[in-house]
């Protein structure tokens, strides 16, 4: 087993959350000596279609029930990646996989593996909006428009702190500059967790728009 991981994705293109517990699960995995190739972030229509078409208009077997053309598939709204471990005799091994879901799922993940209709032990997932996209266009027609909401601005002149934890009495990192765009990886109560500049804190989720 190669002894690193190995990214083959765009991760800005990854829901901000997504991408925080991806880094997290990477931390995880590699101090119990799991190494991963993380295969896919981020599908456009055409990819997503395209595999679709696998074991049915297309030669191949069936490897999805998601339609890119109807914005059926996680990976097109940037909550979902697929993994494979990073050693060529053992790249989908079930018994290393389901290794990855058990630390995945203790961080919040969802897993494929836990699927009835086409089981994906590869595949990992924001689970806030369900096991599908069907809430997701539901709420925001197209994944572009769900994009708009991962980045936010600072909405006053002078700035606003951004917290060490949610329990606004144990300090802060540093003023984030009025007006500065953050990533916002999500909200609750009073405050959104987002990132600035590499920095993941708390900020009063009132004061970003």
């Amino acid at each position: 087993m190669n002894k690193k991981h190995d990214i083959r994705i765009d991760r800005s293109k990854l829901h901000p959350w997504l991408d925080y517990k991806l880094t997290v699960l990477l931390k995880k995995c590699a101090k119990k000596k799991l190494y991963l190739i993380v295969t896919e972030g981020y599908r456009t229509k055409e990819y997503q279609d395209a595999l679709y078409a696998k074991g049915r208009t297309k030669p191949g077997k069936i490897v999805t029930n998601a339609r890119g053309s109807s914005y059926s598939s996680q990976h097109m709204w940037g909550i979902a990646f697929d993994v494979a471990i990073n050693d060529p005799a053992k790249l989908y091994d079930e018994a290393l996989l389901r290794k990855v879901a058990k630390i995945a799922k203790s961080i919040g993940l969802g897993w494929g593996g836990d699927w009835k209709s086409i089981t994906d032990t590869p595949h990992f997932y924001l689970p806030k909006w369900g096991s599908t996209a069907t809430i997701l266009k539901a709420k925001y027609g197209t994944p572009s428009k769900f994009k708009k909401t991962w980045t936010k601005r600072v909405g006053r002149d002078k700035g606003l702190l951004l917290w060490k934890s949610a329990n606004k009495l144990t300090g802060s990192y540093f003023r984030i500059p009025g007006h500065a765009k953050v990533a916002v990886l999500f909200q609750k109560s009073w405050y959104a967790k987002v990132r600035y500049r590499g920095q993941v804190g708390y900020v009063n989720k009132k004061y970003v728009k």
